[in-house]
């Protein structure tokens, strides 16, 4: 695994070590053609020097030179300088005939690269008219010159720019660590600080820090919170069980020690079936806290939250509910109106919503009494999205109670079974799920409980295919 300094040099120095590269490719294309024009120029310089050397003795062409040098065509002096001297009729006046002709007309001052004598050479051909006794002529003059000055005088300034490249990239490298060692200095900081901590403490990271890392403080924050969260929930948890089971376990070894000590076998029947009760009681208090546990609103994952038809899963809730409800006298009406009800949702937890709202209508819709009535459930659109009611036609809920029912163990009536803890269930789901929980309860008209769920997102990253 590369580490992020690693990471930045390679960012920094293979784009410099490109740009290097480029600049030396450029810089040899351009200073070899500078270079050309300005050799070319003195070669042309040096073959123009010749006009002023010949002259015409008699009607013969006289050269006014007893040697021929470098110094004298005025060239730089580090190469071989070659030249030919001819007039228009081809005869050699001076210099080498051995060298090359022009590739082309002397129409004006003409560059070319040739071979002599085993040397690469750069010449320049041109005329110009020279006066005899009884007319003028032309003469051509060739002058040529080996290339060793010129490719001398490239490889020196690319030599120097490759060590002033070379140079600046070490500087360059060196002032990117030093500013990669300053740019990771909060990040060092938070390391230590998080190592200095003790397992046990989580809270939030307190440290001035650049807006880049910022970022990475809030999450870290973000997720401490969340630890924090989670930690107390499951000290909540496991203080409800231990609370709520305390007292239904010591009446069952208190009903049980009363039953093996009573030989009236009708009075002991009766103790054994308390304890029945009570265990029953406390397996379904048991239940209902693992699902209150598992629907806690900041524990649910919303991107793994897929796309459901609400009425199809309220649908599967009322058919598993139906005997239970037929066997306590009651009744189970289900609507759904024929739109579109889908929602964003996990079709898990929305059947325990379901179930939670159709049981505590079950069981609190008659207070003190056994509810042998109808329990209603409708899904239907509505402007702010999809709804979901359950209502019965019970004694209600004073208002008083409508602010206290979702709290966890709170039974408007106390006297009637249940655990206290299906609308706090409920409440938890419809907080998972980004819904609104309303309670209406008019005087003696029972209680309607409204889910309202807002409509998918269309671009929602967390819809999928219904299920």
């Amino acid at each position: 695994m590369t580490s992020i300094r690693s990471r930045l040099l390679l960012w920094i120095g293979l784009p410099f070590t490109l740009v290097g590269l480029l600049t030396l490719v450029t810089s040899y294309y351009v200073l070899s053609r500078q270079i050309t024009e300005t050799f070319d120029d003195m070669l042309l310089n040096a073959a123009e020097r010749l006009e002023r050397r010949i002259y015409s003795v008699d009607g013969e062409l006289r050269i006014n030179m007893h040697y021929f040098s470098i110094s004298t065509l005025g060239s730089r002096g580090d190469g071989k300088i070659f030249y030919r001297i001819r007039d228009a009729e081809g005869n050699m006046l001076a210099g080498f005939d051995g060298l090359e002709d022009p590739p082309g007309p002397l129409d004006e001052p003409l560059f070319y690269d040739t071979r002599y004598a085993g040397n690469t050479l750069r010449a320049v051909a041109t005329t110009f008219p020279v006066v005899r006794s009884t007319h003028s002529d032309q003469i051509e003059v060739i002058v040529a010159e080996s290339t060793e000055a010129r490719e001398n005088l490239i490889n020196e300034f690319l030599l120097t720019l490759s060590i002033l490249i070379a140079l600046g990239g070490l500087l360059a490298v060196t002032i990117a660590l030093l500013a990669i060692h300053r740019g990771l200095a909060p990040l060092r900081s938070i390391s230590r600080s998080l190592r200095r901590r003790s397992q046990n403490d989580l809270e939030p990271i307190e440290a001035e820090v650049p807006r880049e890392v910022s970022t990475l403080v809030a999450s870290i924050n973000g997720l401490m919170q969340r630890m924090r969260q989670s930690i107390y929930n499951t000290q909540q948890f496991n203080a409800d069980v231990s609370h709520q089971l305390r007292t239904p376990l010591s009446e069952i070894r208190a009903l049980a020690e009363l039953a093996v000590r009573q030989p009236d076998a009708p009075r002991a029947r009766h103790n054994l079936h308390e304890i029945g009760r009570i265990a029953e009681s406390a397996g379904y208090m048991v239940q209902q806290l693992l699902t209150l546990a598992k629907a806690r609103h900041e524990l649910v994952d919303a991107s793994a939250m897929t796309e459901i038809d609400l009425a199809g899963t309220c649908r599967e809730a009322c058919t598993e509910a139906i005997s239970r409800i037929y066997q306590r006298g009651q009744e189970l009406e289900f609507c759904a109106a024929d739109e579109d009800s889908r929602i964003v949702g996990d079709s898990v937890m929305l059947r325990w919503l379901v179930q939670n709202l159709i049981e505590n209508a079950s069981q609190h819709a008659g207070g003190s009494q056994p509810y042998r009535g109808t329990i209603y459930v409708a899904v239907c659109r509505c402007p702010d999205g999809t709804q979901l009611r359950v209502s019965d036609d019970g004694i209600g809920v004073s208002p008083q109670q409508l602010d206290r029912i979702t709290e966890r163990f709170y039974r408007a009536s106390p006297e009637t079974p249940g655990s206290g803890l299906g609308l706090a269930i409920v409440d938890e789901i419809a907080r998972a799920h980004g819904a609104s929980l309303a309670f209406d309860s008019p005087p003696g008209q029972g209680l309607m409980v409204t889910v309202t769920f807002p409509r998918p997102k269309p671009c929602s990253p967390a819809a999928g295919p219904a299920k």
